[in-house]
């Protein structure tokens, strides 16, 4: 079976970017294949395999899983290699030993429960290390100032950079805090997003980005601002920052 099927599907040799892509593209293929002759019988291949079918076994209710477990020590960064390739883990286990579950495309750092802690695609060719920065935010929540210092940072969007570099200590905390809880089940690009749409009139707290957040998750998407009446009066934008008091010292201490 294995040297059938490398010599009619894998030859000439196949680049594949997308395994997952391939799978779906290789089990077209192998629908059309059933229909040809067969070498020696000249019967449909699907006629033939009806008539296998016939005396094949049950097959067992339960799915099997093609994965393998191993336990490894997490290094003093908290990565793991498998294979050659790194995949961090979460602060909270550097140096010590955790569960990992190995499949095709996936690498699972799990607990002792085998709950899943974090989850990694798996790295093929060139491909190193794999971060995920989502379990690291909340210990960075402690420290903001160290961000900047960290990988994480330069990956981050243009937006969150500006947005985290005007917010105080406190909204700093909060903003990080925040951006841990939306990374466990949602995409970087989906709080990019949020964040986007929340600072379009102002500097927005980490509620404001919450729920403009939720806005999207849950399919109520942006709501247009409200157009007041032309009698009420506008208002200057307020400037966040203590340039204003400087710059009045400063002209007091010539006067003086």
């Amino acid at each position: 079976m294995v040297k059938y099927v490398r010599n009619n599907f894998f030859l000439p040799e196949r680049t594949i970017y997308q395994l997952d892509d391939e799978n779906q593209f290789l089990w077209k293929e192998a629908e059309e294949d059933r229909h040809r002759l067969h070498y020696e019988k000249k019967w449909e291949i699907t006629r033939l395999f009806e008539d296998d079918r016939t005396a094949l076994l049950y097959l067992p209710p339960k799915e099997y899983e093609c994965i393998r477990y191993e336990t490894l020590k997490a290094d003093k960064y908290g990565y793991v290699a498998v294979d050659s390739k790194k995949y961090s883990t979460s602060p909270r286990f550097s140096n010590q030993k955790v569960v990992v579950g190995v499949t095709y495309n996936s690498v699972k750092i799990l607990s002792d429960h085998y709950e899943i802690i974090v989850s990694h695609r798996r790295l093929y060719g060139d491909e190193s290390k794999s971060m995920n920065w989502q379990p690291y935010l909340s210990l960075m929540a402690k420290r903001p100032n160290a961000l900047k210092y960290t990988t994480f940072y330069d990956q981050l969007p243009q937006t969150w950079q500006s947005y985290l570099d005007a917010c105080t200590l406190e909204e700093k905390k909060k903003a990080l805090q925040l951006l841990s809880t939306l990374l466990k089940e949602h995409s970087l690009e989906t709080a990019n997003k949020a964040l986007e749409m929340a600072s379009e009139w102002h500097h927005p707290s980490s509620d404001t980005i919450r729920q403009v957040f939720h806005q999207l998750i849950h399919g109520r998407g942006y709501r247009e601002t409200m157009q007041l009446n032309s009698t009420i009066p506008t208002m200057p934008l307020a400037e966040r920052g203590i340039t204003k008091y400087n710059a009045f010292f400063h002209q007091e201490g010539r006067e003086a």
